[in-house]
Order: C-alpha cells, then sequence, then structure tokens
C-alpha cells in the first residue's frame, strides 16, 4: 500500500471528484459499456442520491480524493478508482473495510467485467446469478456475487 493513503466517510461537497472517478473508472474499464448519463446527470445522481442514501468510504492519497466505495447495507453498490490509480492497494483497503464490517457483502458487476470479477473471486465472492442485462440502464449482461464471513450462514 502506498504511504499517505487514508480511508475516511466522504462529505456532501466530495460529490464532483466521486463522479468524475465514477465516470473516467468506467471508461477506462469498460469502453464497451454503454454511457447512459451525462456527466451533469451523474454528478447530481452522486449528490442527491448515492452521497445522502449510502455509506460513503472514499480513499485519498496525500489528501486527494483517488476512489471510493458506496455501501447500502449489505450492497457495494460502487467500486470505482481513479484508473491512475489502480494497483496500488486502494480497492483492496475498501474492500476489506467492508468485509471487516459485514458478516455478508452483495454486488452485481457486468460479466464482462473480467478484471472486477477477478478481483472479487480472490477475495471469496461467489457468483450466485447471471442475468441478461435486461433489468439494468445498460442493458449489459450481469452477474451478482456473494461474500460470506467463514463461519456465517445464508
Amino acid at each position: 500500500m502506498k504511504p499517505g493513503v487514508e480511508i475516511c466517510s466522504a462529505q456532501p461537497e466530495d460529490a464532483s471528484e466521486i463522479a468524475e472517478i465514477h465516470r473516467a473508472a468506467r471508461a477506462a474499464a469498460m469502453p464497451w459499456l454503454t454511457v447512459v448519463h451525462s456527466p451533469r446527470d451523474v454528478r447530481h445522481h452522486f449528490e442527491t442520491v448515492v452521497l445522502p442514501g449510502t455509506d460513503v468510504r472514499v480513499a485519498k492519497i496525500d489528501g486527494m480524493i483517488s476512489g471510493f466505495m458506496a455501501l447500502r447495507g449489505n450492497w457495494i453498490d460502487h467500486l470505482y478508482l481513479a484508473p491512475d490509480t489502480w494497483r496500488q492497494g486502494l480497492g483492496r483497503r475498501l474492500l476489506q473495510e467492508a468485509m471487516a464490517t459485514r458478516a455478508e457483502l452483495e454486488l452485481w458487476t457486468f460479466q464482462r467485467n473480467d478484471r472486477a470479477r477477478r478481483f472479487y473471486e480472490s477475495f471469496g465472492f461467489k457468483v450466485v446469478e447471471f442475468t441478461d442485462g435486461s433489468a439494468n440502464e445498460e442493458r449489459e449482461p450481469d452477474v451478482r456475487y456473494v461474500w460470506m464471513r467463514s463461519g456465517e450462514q445464508a
């Protein structure tokens, strides 16, 4: 892990930076994914839905937001990192924090997002459902993962 990394709660004024990381990470990791919202709409969504309605943690490197995770109960709604910070342990730190505070986690990712799928599987997440994508905005086939702390039951 890079020195100078801090994980903390997001603040309302972080919405623009978080929205930009979301957009940049999706474009870099999934260039094939249909873009269904304008940058303004994405920022508005983070300001009015994500930040007030979920537990958002940010990863900062030397005081600059470089990634974030949004948790809604046991669901990981978002986990994105600025592309220039990939493979520095930020995603691992964010995910481990969620795993330390919950006995079970669930998430969706796109079936074609091989990098995300390998990442989650490396932490013991198991596939529990595949869909044809008809229920998501992008109409992209997705996959639902579940993780349970060892010794927990469904």
